[in-house]
């Protein structure tokens, strides 16, 4: 795993492994363009409450909200706000951040301003501090670079002393990417039609469809995890992208640097969809060619261009997008920053985990451990888990566990041989729960994501 330290998010470049020469059933390249809050946003407001004190008064019931948000405990965060007695700009705050999750960003960044203009001068910098952070989110997602970077610029003039040196550094680093497309057109797509995208696996079992770029046409791996779209050097150049100003690390489990540029793409063609100004983020070649050489990425469709398609259907030998939409009953997704998650049942419990087709197989995060710590240990022996990304690989402790059995919205299955990791990585899991995978999909004849809607299903 591999990551681009920044103030406002961590890229990752991750894969899990075993040896892919003889088994390439882990393999996994995803690239993560992760929010991250503030260290001690909430730790003024919440563990003495003081500086909301000191200006408005903030409830128990709000405090117990922005916990849930904080341990990604994200939809019970959601379902709990309609039950928790708020006063109004308590009401309003965590509105806008729950239109936030729902991806209703145009009217989450609407109430951010009406709350900043009635409450500013009343609220507590480390909660304006949020209330910019999620309106940086929401303008990403809305392709407004612009207003991305006039948020991290004000956070860095305004709110510096909530922030260490490497906080500042961080999120001076993050105003690269924005400032590099801040000038660009704002991602667009125009759906003519019903598209049937045909699908094939590559080696490593990952779906990849056929894509249309500068007069080139390419095979892409499709991946809901990948929350930035990504190409190689060589490709950059044969889809005639136009190359940005500004580069940016990517660092590494190793410790490896891989120096990364930024291009655009003025026109991508999937199917019968095309799309504008779509932004890439361009890496060496060898930064994505694994195994000496056996297996290399060319390029990924990331989440920015996944979600504006509305409606997918993932079936066994195509991407399916209907020009008409399809009304759901379920409500079990939430776009966290730029990270979709899914809701799972497992028992009584509701986890968060995130998801995408990019990963093989399911794999559960420390805070899964910790949640089942005493039943995981005794049953199952400890052991090293390998898996890392552009830059290599490491190894960490962890167990395999079997009959794990999760409900996601009318779809149930047990799973066996999957992977729990029971140590913390820095700029990891995050909090979630686990990774959804293909082990759980490839189980169905069709995937339903609706970004309308925001479900997920499964369908036999």
């Amino acid at each position: 795993m591999s990551a681009v330290i920044c103030r406002f998010f961590t890229i990752h470049f991750s894969y899990n492994k075993l040896i892919l020469c003889i088994n390439n059933n882990n393999m996994k390249l995803t690239i993560f363009l992760i929010l991250v809050l503030a260290a001690g946003t909430w730790a003024e407001t919440i563990s003495t409450g003081q500086g909301c004190r000191e200006r408005l008064s903030a409830s128990n019931g709000f405090t117990d909200l922005l916990v849930l948000l904080e341990n990604k405990d994200l939809f019970r965060f959601c379902e709990n706000f309609d039950n928790t007695v708020l006063n109004d700009w308590e009401r309003s705050y965590i509105n806008a951040l729950i239109l936030n999750l729902r991806h209703k960003n145009y009217e989450s960044n609407k109430t951010i301003s009406e709350v900043i203009e009635k409450y500013g001068s009343e609220l507590h910098d480390s909660l304006k501090m949020q209330l910019y952070e999620t309106r940086m989110k929401n303008s990403v997602n809305l392709f407004d670079y612009k207003d991305a970077l006039y948020c991290t610029e004000y956070i860095l003039k305004n709110y510096a002393s909530l922030l260490d040196s490497a906080e500042d550094e961080d999120m001076r680093n993050s105003m690269v990417i924005w400032k590099a497309a801040e000038n660009i057109q704002k991602q667009s797509i125009v759906i003519a039609g019903d598209s049937k995208i045909p699908l094939k696996k590559d080696l490593a079992g990952l779906i990849n469809i056929p894509v249309k770029c500068g007069g080139d046409n390419e095979d892409f791996i499709f991946d809901t995890g990948a929350n930035f779209s990504v190409v190689n050097e060589t490709y950059a150049k044969k889809m005639k992208l136009i190359m940005l100003e500004g580069s940016i690390e990517v660092g590494s489990v190793t410790g490896k640097k891989v120096k990364s540029k930024l291009a655009c793409a003025e026109l991508l063609e999937i199917g019968g969809m095309k799309l504008s100004n779509v932004l890439f983020l361009v890496l060496p070649d060898e930064s994505l060619s694994f195994a000496g050489g056996l297996y290399a990425i060319n390029g990924i469709i990331g989440f920015p261009v996944i979600k504006e398609m509305k409606e997918i259907h993932i079936r066994r030998e195509e991407v399916f997008i209907p020009k008409e939409k399809t009304s759901g009953t379920l409500s079990n997704m939430l776009i966290d920053g730029f990270i979709p998650s899914i809701e799972i049942i497992d028992g009584n419990d509701s986890l968060a985990f995130t998801f995408d087709t990019g990963a093989k197989a399911t794999m559960l995060y420390s805070s899964y451990y910790r949640r089942n710590k005493t039943n995981i240990e005794s049953k199952y022996e400890i052991e090293e888990i390998e898996f890392g990304g552009a830059g290599g690989t490491i190894k960490v402790k962890g167990f395999r566990l079997d009959n794990i059995v999760f409900k996601i919205g009318n779809s149930k299955l047990k799973l066996d041989d999957v992977r729990v990791i029971a140590e913390n990585i820095k700029d990891h899991d995050k909090g979630y729960f686990g990774n959804l995978g293909q082990d759980y999909m490839g189980e169905f004849n069709e995937m339903i994501l609706n970004f309308e809607d925001m479900y997920v299903d499964f369908k036999k």
